[in-house]
């Protein structure tokens, strides 16, 4: 039995910090292969997952899954990561890494949601996946210190801070400071009068209504800390016998 948890362990006493989120992919898989001889890893394996975009229409988008373990019994565990970092140059085992800051963090937010979202399809579309997970990694303090419930930003519904539920209604993004001398409201989302374009939040893969099976309780842990950066990962278990 795959143990990702133990995974994560494992690979922290390796690696405190990663270049990019293709590096945590491939260190990762490589990973799970090292203590799972016995299993297959494929990374960006393509799949076709029955989306609904804001006006309740579906649509099925042929996306990758960043991870997926095939044991050997048949199994299948997709798992999506994300590596979101701050500003910083650091050194470890005399390798230098320079990371940039990302930043758009409503954006980040809202794409965790449709992570977990597009797992708990996968599952439900494959008979013989039981579980998935979604991981992310960070080193920026926003996602594990700031709830953004409490803010009136775009974001608003979709903060995943240490202790937060992430409830499985979605209640989309938060308009209620949206400049209505520039936005009207139209077909279901917001347009710029002017120029008849629509908000950034109503433009293709943010414009996903994300109803969830089941609520899920965000758990931050210490991955690493060093030189006065701490990387602290949460990671989101998501089984078919939880869902509701």
């Amino acid at each position: 039995m795959i143990e990702i948890t133990k995974l994560i362990e494992s690979l922290k006493d390796k690696r405190k910090i990663f270049h990019s989120e293709d590096d945590l992919k491939l260190s990762f898989g490589m990973e799970i292969l090292e203590n799972h001889s016995d299993c297959q890893v494929r990374l960006e394996r393509p799949v076709e997952i029955q989306m609904i975009d804001g006006n309740g229409n579906p649509n099925k988008t042929r996306a990758p899954i960043d991870i997926i373990i095939t044991e050997n019994n048949g199994n299948l565990i997709p798992i999506e990561l994300k590596y979101k970092t701050k500003k910083v140059e650091l050194k470890d085992k005399n390798e230098q890494y320079k990371l940039t800051g990302h930043g758009a963090f409503d954006i980040a937010r809202f794409s965790f949601r449709k992570d977990i979202f597009r797992i708990e399809q996968y599952l439900t579309t494959h008979k013989n996946s039981q579980t998935g997970y979604v991981l992310i990694l960070t080193n920026d303090n926003s996602y594990f210190d700031i709830d953004t419930s409490k803010k009136e930003n775009f974001d608003k519904f979709f903060s995943f801070h240490n202790g937060a539920v992430i409830q499985k209604e979605d209640k989309g993004w938060n308009y209620s400071k949206i400049n209505r001398e520039k936005y009207e409201f139209k077909d279901n989302c917001w347009w710029y009068k002017a120029k008849k374009e629509k908000h950034w939040t109503c433009r293709k893969e943010l414009f996903y209504k994300l109803n969830l099976k089941t609520d899920y309780k965000v758990d931050w842990k210490l991955y690493s800390s060093f030189q006065e950066t701490t990387f602290r990962y949460c990671l989101i278990e998501i089984n078919k016998n939880n869902f509701k």
